[in-house]
């Protein structure tokens, strides 16, 4: 019985303890693919800036030729 209950313990920690290292594992990558996700939004909203700033001298540049 003791034996029995000496190997279930022992099991019981090595799946406990490859379950943590799975989930460190996964929030490593986790955290690694939203900081990812940031650097592209980052980008994306300095492009979308840079547009705009073209857009509105596009449009300047239209209304001075409208004006000759």
């Amino acid at each position: 019985m003791m034996k029995t209950l000496i190997k279930l313990s022992a099991l019981t920690l090595i799946i406990v303890m490859i379950s943590c290292t799975d989930k460190k594992k996964e929030e490593e990558e986790t955290k690694a693919a939203i900081e990812k996700i940031e650097a592209v939004e980052a980008e994306l909203d300095q492009v979308s800036e840079e547009i705009e700033t073209k857009a509105k001298e596009l449009e300047k540049s239209l209304e001075d030729l409208g004006d000759i």
